[in-house]
């Protein structure tokens, strides 16, 4: 036994076998605690005279109306009834689980309800739960005395005092208000330089006092004041008018040192503040777990607002999803004075699950665990992201293409299994290491470059190489780099996605290959055909005479056609890349040429501005071609124009003639758009060019020309009339910019597929 400790008393009602095994239960311990018990419930209603009980243990619901009491002459309780009766804490403790019973206990004060069936064999959760109670009523006993003791001692605290005489403006301090000032008693106080201590601020609010006083109001103020030695301090001032024969003569008050009480009330205030401000759910429970507290974020984070939580318990928030067995290590936790950190999932006041990083802390008091306060932060979007990471990782890690993830320094921090398969090395090697442990050096320093690149331009770039891999040989990929980005912004690596086109570029090179032949092969016949069709010019008349040039007319047309074609496939595989072109000097320098070879031709230019445009550098033939279509198509005596335009993100170059227009026909060809059936006679190759070279640029091509009337015959329309109008777009380079983290980057070194 603990000496001086009052042996506490809990009271069984009807229950003498409960009675016996809370007596084995308790035994022994450092805490007294007698067991009694009566052997009907009607005794626990009857007040007790004889001994002080502090808890009740019953099996049934104690009426309304006949609460256990015990007289305010008792040696022991806390009285909290206003008819001077002291509540007696009861525990109700059913053999099994009642909802009824549950339901009531939480409407009556001083009331728990604890049903055996979840506790031990031992009783430890009813044990645990005698203690609280009894270690709660003793807490609240000595809190009163303590309130006693300090109403008791407020009247020798050091305080100092002072008095105002209204007559003749003396005032007159006492010995410990000289102290709290920090001048010797030689000082004379008048009301002007006792004013002057206070804070300049507060000199106003003292002057307001006193004369609020001097009328018959008095006062308790708190304010700065400075000391001799400069030292600041808080202090309350209280002032009363002084009567006499019903006349106020003066002022009289007490003066005290809160400088104390000043800061922990600012301690307090600060830590409210920031409890309020934070982001995260924050309640107070007691040690059952009653929420007495609970923050702004709170509702935010729960749904719950103030009023519907305090006096609950965190139970309102249980969303199915925890076991039993995450509770009961929780409590076992923080019950025993320890930290609980882990990650739960909640319920909001409107249904919907929630995750959260929860920490609950236990508050310590004198007797050990006096409450809870706890900290959530709503994860639901952290937790989802990284569910939708691990499915993106998986279909990443599946891909067929090689990706990887690299650091700043070139390591692989992430790779897929393709890699791994191409290099021959297990992911688990690989991560650490770079190109250089399975790639030939020259082709790892290129793509070493390009990783410098793109991390120092923070543009994404695309290449084309064909490196030697030891177990696969050579192999050509396009592959497309992207800046990678931590969490404060900042460039921490790239990443890469390899395309494996070695397939497809043998067959490209095939194709270049047979259509070099097949050129070489047409210009070789066609000049032994023109070259017999000149001699036979010379030695015919009449109709064979014409049939002679119209084969030279056509030979030349089929020369003319293949310069064209071989135009477009060197366009189509070269590595031409898109840059800054002024459009006026390419304008000027093609109608200075067209007008020299045309002198009888009309080519106007409208460009008023120096437009510039992100374009590959056939542009200067792409515009060439619009220009020499116009006028050998444009009829005998055609005008061609040209202007220049700003629109939007674009500048549109437009060519305008006064002939026939472009049928409908070319204009598909033009943009490789028809099927070949024997019905389709146009070839457009030219315009064809002009088409490529727009959409390698990011551009477009427009027509403005022939329509038909749905025969299948081109006739003459009103727009016809009116001439051919093609227009070019073409993107700025400030659009191109912005657009630089696409497939068509500002950065490509080789176009891509879809521009091939």
């Amino acid at each position: 036994m603990i000496p001086g400790s009052r042996t506490r008393t809990v009271l069984v009602c009807g229950d003498e076998t409960l009675a016996s095994s809370l007596r084995a239960a308790v035994e022994g311990r450092s805490r007294p605690l007698r067991i009694a018990s009566v052997t009907s419930t009607a005794d626990c209603d009857r007040p007790r005279r004889e001994q002080p009980i502090d808890c009740i243990v019953r099996r049934s619901m104690p009426d309304a109306d006949a609460s256990a009491a015990i007289t305010p002459d008792a040696p022991h309780g806390a009285t909290n009834r206003r008819d001077g009766t002291v509540t007696v804490p009861v525990i109700v403790y059913p053999s099994a689980e009642d909802p009824e019973l549950a339901r009531v206990s939480t409407e009556r004060t001083a009331t728990r309800y604890l049903p055996e069936s979840i506790d031990t064999d031992e009783h430890h959760l009813l044990v645990d739960a005698i203690d609280d109670f009894v270690a709660r009523r003793a807490r609240e006993k000595r809190h009163a005395e303590e309130r006693e003791l300090l109403e008791q001692t407020s009247e020798l605290a050091d305080v100092g005092g002072w008095e105002l005489d209204a007559e003749r403006e003396a005032l007159t301090w006492t010995e410990q208000t000289y102290r709290l000032h920090g001048v010797s008693e030689s000082f004379d106080p008048t009301l002007e330089n006792a004013i002057e201590f206070y804070h300049p601020d507060d000199r106003d609010a003292v002057r307001a006092d006193v004369e609020a006083a001097l009328s018959g109001d008095p006062f308790d103020s708190t304010y700065r004041l400075f000391r001799a030695d400069g030292e600041v301090r808080w202090v309350r001032s209280r002032g009363e008018p002084i009567h006499e024969d019903g006349t106020i003569v003066g002022v009289r008050g007490a003066f005290q040192d809160v400088s104390q009480q000043k800061g922990r009330e600012d301690v307090i205030r600060r830590f409210k503040r920031a409890i309020e401000a934070a982001g995260h759910a924050i309640f107070i429970t007691e040690r059952d777990g009653t929420i007495t507290y609970v923050n702004p974020a709170f509702e935010d984070v729960t749904g719950y607002a103030p009023r519907e939580v305090i006096g609950e318990t965190p139970s309102i928030l249980k969303s199915g999803e925890m076991n039993k067995e995450y509770y009961r290590t929780l409590w076992s936790t923080v019950l025993s004075g320890e930290v609980w950190s882990e990650p739960i999932v909640n319920e909001r006041k409107s249904g919907e699950h929630y995750h959260a990083s929860e920490t609950i802390a236990p508050i310590m008091g004198d007797d050990g665990v006096e409450g809870f306060v706890a900290i959530q932060t709503d994860i639901t979007e952290l937790i989802h992201t990284k569910e939708r990471l691990e499915t993106f990782e998986e279909i990443v890690l599946r891909l067929d293409d090689p990706i990887m993830l690299q650091q700043t320094d070139g390591t692989f921090e992430v790779v897929n299994d393709a890699v791994a398969e191409y290099a021959g090395i297990p992911k688990s090697e690989l991560v650490g290491s770079d190109e250089f442990d399975f790639m030939d050096e020259p082709t790892a320093q290129t793509i070493q470059q390009k990783k410098a690149r793109v991390i120092e331009e923070e543009q994404a770039v695309t290449y084309e190489l064909s490196p030697t891999f030891p177990t696969k040989g050579q192999r050509s990929f396009v592959t497309t780099r992207y800046p990678h980005y931590n969490e404060d912004g900042e460039v921490d690596g790239t990443v890469a996605i390899c395309r494996d086109v070695t397939d497809q570029a043998e067959r490209e090179h095939q194709l270049r290959v047979l259509d070099r032949i097949l050129r070489h092969n047409l210009y070789n016949k066609m000049n032994l055909i023109l070259g017999h069709a000149e001699l036979l010019e010379d030695r015919t008349t009449g109709q064979e005479k014409r049939s002679v040039q119209t084969i030279q007319n056509t030979g030349n047309e089929l020369v003319d056609l293949a310069d064209k074609e071989r135009r477009i496939v060197d366009l189509l595989t070269d590595d031409s890349v898109p840059r800054r072109l002024g459009v006026r000097p390419i304008l000027e320098e093609v109608v200075s040429e067209l007008r020299e070879e045309h002198p009888d031709h009309s080519i106007s230019v409208d460009c008023p501005e120096a437009y510039d445009v992100y374009a590959i550098p056939e542009l200067s033939d792409a515009i060439a071609e619009l220009l020499t279509n116009a006028i050998v198509h444009g009829g005998e005596d055609p005008d061609v124009s040209v202007t220049v335009r700003r629109d939007g993100e674009q500048v549109v170059v437009t060519v305008t003639d006064t002939g026939p227009g472009i049928p409908e026909m070319e204009q598909q060809a033009a943009q490789g758009t028809p099927d070949i059936t024997p019905l389709f006679h146009g070839s457009g190759l030219g315009l064809q060019f002009v088409y490529h070279v727009a959409k390698r640029s990011g551009g477009s091509l427009r027509f403005e020309s022939a329509e038909a009337d749905g025969s299948g015959d081109e006739r003459t329309t009103e727009r016809e009339a009116a001439g051919a109008v093609v227009a070019l777009q073409l993107p700025t380079p400030e659009s191109a910019r912005d657009a630089a983290a696409s497939s068509r980057s500002s950065d490509a070194e080789v176009s891509p597929p879809d521009a091939t």
